[in-house]
């Protein structure tokens, strides 16, 4: 819905400082402005913001991001209520989504939904029976159960099937599954199977 030349352009448009200085008291220091990080506590200003490369970091904690991820990081915003807010500020007129780009958005949001789906379930099986060798791997790792969570490190079990069930009665298609690359595709009269078995899995969720 939003394109790069959109985006680029609400950036332009609305001073990262200005949006920042909302929330935190900042002082010049050549062509940066420093102030205390608005997240996490510190007694010594250690967050920098800069217009000119339009983006904020904080050598305290590692916060960083542009104007967008600031609304979204700090005010708690969807990545599209953070926009819509930027362009009111802006006066930019917000731009009207396409039959097709819904209807993309529609199908994506699906496929997020499988994954998040896939996710659960690998995290209940790296605490059920299945992942007991796995869970105690990791925890000989140092791997705190808080550092885990956090992370939501999960295991497939060995055994073909076992993900398409738990997903299809969800709702979940083995289409859906295989779009998301969860599943490969083998040629008929075979049926799919799931890409990951006998594995602790990382979950990219940015």
């Amino acid at each position: 819905r939003f394109s790069s030349q959109f985006l680029d352009e609400l950036r332009d448009r609305v001073p990262l400082s200005g949006i920042v200085g909302n929330h935190v008291q900042l002082r010049r220091r050549g062509r940066e402005q420093l102030g205390l990080c608005p997240f996490h506590k510190e007694k010594t200003p250690s967050f920098t913001v800069n217009d000119d490369k339009g983006f904020y970091h904080c050598f305290g904690c590692g916060a960083h991001g542009d104007v967008i991820a600031f609304e979204m990081n700090h005010g708690g915003l969807a990545f599209p209520d953070a926009i819509e807010r930027l362009a009111g500020i802006a006066g930019v007129a917000l731009p009207q989504a396409s039959p097709e780009a819904a209807a993309r958005e529609k199908v994506e949001d699906r496929l997020i939904g499988v994954l998040e789906a896939a996710t659960r379930w690998y995290e209940g099986e790296l605490h059920g029976p299945r992942g007991a060798a796995a869970l105690a791997y990791l925890q000989a790792r140092g791997l705190s159960d808080a550092t885990i969570q956090r992370f939501r490190l999960g295991f497939a079990p060995e055994g073909r099937g076992l993900l398409i069930a738990a997903l299809g009665k969800q709702g979940f298609s083995e289409g859906e599954m295989l779009e998301t690359g969860l599943l490969v595709a083998v040629e008929a009269p075979k049926t799919p199977f799931e890409r990951f078995r006998q594995r602790i899995l990382f979950p990219i969720t940015n």
